[in-house]
């Protein structure tokens, strides 16, 4: 455990004990390489099918692909609907949680740029921040 400081001055810090330990599982899975370009992807056009995804993120592997969303799936952070139709056809989506974690993404990108990151000018993804809701 860990305790964390908010506020200006030690004398009216408030405290506040954060336990890391839920942290593993989760942090595992969205850790991986293409996990956060993954709910990116989905998140900037609302909703992405496999070959969708396979096509923006350009050298995943189907199945490195395939692994991470049901990762991300098994984590609550992407759900995947089948449409009854032929053939069939499946979408992913980003679930509340996901949608949670793509907004707190914008901060942590915008803090690696002034932190020395830089942007890739062949980057095929972007965060398109007019869709976080």
């Amino acid at each position: 455990m860990i305790t964390l400081e908010h506020g200006g001055t030690s004398e009216n810090a408030e405290h506040q004990d954060i336990c890391f330990c839920p942290l593993h599982g989760l942090l595992d899975t969205i850790s991986k390489k293409w996990a956060l370009m993954i709910i990116a992807v989905i998140g900037n056009h609302g909703s992405a099918g496999f070959n969708e995804l396979k096509r923006q993120l350009c050298n995943v592997s189907s199945k490195t692909l395939s692994n991470t969303l049901k990762d991300l799936e098994e984590h609550g952070l992407v759900y995947r609907q089948v449409v009854d139709q032929t053939p069939p056809v499946v979408r992913y989506y980003l679930t509340v949680s996901g949608w949670e974690l793509r907004e707190l993404l914008i901060p942590l990108l915008a803090w690696v740029m002034k932190n020395g990151g830089h942007a890739d000018e062949r980057c095929p993804i972007h965060f398109n921040a007019k869709n976080v809701s």
